[in-house]
């Protein structure tokens, strides 16, 4: 039987199925608005345009590994969004959790990593998202952390259904720095009380002012931490102690733009394959680690 999507008014609604997944990714999805080259010249070089979103991202690499993923995000309703929604579903994953929003005005911010350039959109009210109730899955990842007091909201909403359910929740930060500068990081900390496993990087923490210490005293005692360090070395910490994976000199390879986002997908995709990470699970998060190291080092340039 379909069920209605219920989304705010304004939004195309869509019905929805039944839906089991291995991983279901909710978060931010924009355009990518790339130029090569050292420095971005829209006059010097062509823009290339890329499904971006660290949400979009990470469904699109679980999709390439053949992994089963549903995408729930907000994409803006013209030529721009729905083009984008065909991209995602081209790539075989489920966006039937894809709900398209007014339009609006948008601030864009250069980021650049290399001979990489990245235009990123921020809109001062991040448009709320919603997991169907239709849908289940083994992992919920929630990407994407902002200040906006509705989109906070709907994360938190989703990660507790989540955990009712039986899912292992992973929230992946992606905080940028000019969505965060100003406003009080204490907005997360509701999310953090709900989730499985937390996925920062020392970037993530510069941006909301926090320490690796402070993240952990706001995690449930269950839950594990994953940080990035700058030397591209991931600490895993939880109940089972501390394991440290990578970290060969490869930090600046693993700032890729999407790097980060394959490596949640390895991670995602290994916890779904072997369930609810308990306390005597180190095994699992060796091969976890492993399998999302391998995943960003592929796509990885190498000079």
């Amino acid at each position: 039987m379909e069920t209605t999507f219920d989304a705010p008014r304004g939004r195309s609604v869509l019905p929805v199925l039944p839906r089991n997944f291995e991983v279901i990714c909710a978060g931010e999805a924009v355009w990518n608005v790339a130029a090569p080259g050292a420095a971005f010249s829209p006059a010097g070089a062509p823009l290339r345009f890329t499904p971006g979103g660290g949400a979009v991202r990470t469904s699109l690499a679980l999709a390439q590994q053949g992994v089963r993923v549903g995408l729930a995000a907000a994409f803006a309703d013209d030529s721009f969004g729905r083009t984008l929604r065909e991209r995602v579903a081209g790539a075989g994953v489920d966006v039937g959790a894809v709900v398209l929003t007014p339009p609006q005005s948008n601030l864009v911010f250069v980021d650049g990593f290399g001979a990489s350039q990245q235009v990123v959109a921020f809109r001062e009210e991040e448009q709320p998202l919603s997991v169907p109730e239709a849908w289940s899955s083994q992992v919920l990842l929630l990407s994407g952390l902002s200040p906006a007091l509705t989109y906070g909201a709907a994360l938190c909403k989703a990660a507790r259904a989540a955990r009712r359910a039986g899912s292992v929740v992973v929230v992946d930060a992606n905080a940028r720095r000019h969505v965060w500068n100003g406003r009080d990081s204490r907005a997360i900390r509701a999310l953090l009380k709900e989730v499985d496993v937390a996925r920062f990087s020392v970037e993530d923490l510069r941006a909301l002012f926090l320490d690796e210490a402070t993240v952990r005293g706001l995690l449930r005692p269950s839950a594990v931490l994953l940080l990035r360090t700058g030397t591209g070395e991931t600490l895993a910490t939880g109940p089972f102690g501390e394991i440290a994976w990578g970290g060969r000199g490869e930090g600046a390879l693993l700032r890729a733009i999407g790097a980060g986002d394959r490596f949640t997908a390895g991670v995602c995709a290994e916890l779904a394959r072997a369930g609810n990470p308990g306390e005597h699970s180190v095994a699992v998060w060796e091969r976890a680690l492993r399998r999302g190291d391998a995943a960003a080092l592929a796509l990885a340039p190498r000079r």
